[in-house]
C-alpha cells in the first residue's frame, strides 16, 4: 500500500468511527426526545397542534442539551475547543434543528390527524420519527463542517 492509500484508509476509518459515535449519541438523543415528548403527551392525551408544538420544542431542547454534552466530549473530542465561536455555532445549529423538527412534526401530525384520521399519539410519533431523521442529518453535517472543525493544539 502506498502512503496516500494508507492516509486515505486512516481518514476513512476515522470518519466511520466518528459517524458511528454520532449515531450512538443520536440514539441517546432520540430516546431523550421521545421520552420527554411522550411523557408530556400522556399528561395531555388530546393535545392540540399548539400543545404538540410546545411539547416537541421542550423535547428537542432536552435532546440538544444531551447532544452537545456527548458530541463535544466524545464524538468530536479531537476537534473541539470549547470556544465561544463553537458554542454560538452549536446554538445556531440547535435553532435550525428545533425549527426544522417543529415544522415537520406539526405539519405532518396535523395532516395525519385531519386527513387520515390517525390518532394524535400515533401521528405525533410517526411525524417525530421523520423529523428526528431529517433534523439529525442536517445537524451532523453542520456540526462536522462548521461547529467542531478546529483542531486541538
Amino acid at each position: 500500500m502506498q502512503t496516500s492509500e494508507v492516509q486515505y484508509t486512516g481518514v476513512f476509518r476515522h470518519s466511520i468511527k466518528r459517524y458511528t459515535k454520532f449515531l450512538l449519541v443520536g440514539a441517546a438523543n432520540a430516546f431523550v426526545d421521545l421520552l420527554v415528548l411522550n411523557v408530556l403527551m400522556l399528561l395531555t392525551p388530546n393535545a392540540t397542534a399548539v400543545e404538540i408544538l410546545v411539547y416537541n420544542t421542550i423535547a428537542v431542547m432536552c435532546a440538544i442539551a444531551n447532544s452537545y454534552f456527548w458530541n463535544r466530549r466524545w464524538t468530536f473530542a479531537d476537534t473541539t475547543d470549547g470556544s465561544v465561536r463553537e458554542r454560538l455555532l452549536f446554538f445556531f445549529q440547535a435553532l435550525i434543528n428545533i425549527g426544522l423538527n417543529d415544522v415537520i412534526v406539526v405539519l405532518l401530525s396535523t395532516y395525519l390527524i385531519f386527513s387520515k384520521s390517525v390518532p394524535v399519539f400515533v401521528s405525533s410519533n410517526a411525524a417525530k420519527g421523520l423529523a428526528m431523521f431529517l433534523s439529525s442529518s442536517v445537524s451532523y453535517l453542520f456540526m462536522r463542517l462548521f461547529v467542531f472543525r478546529s483542531s486541538k493544539r
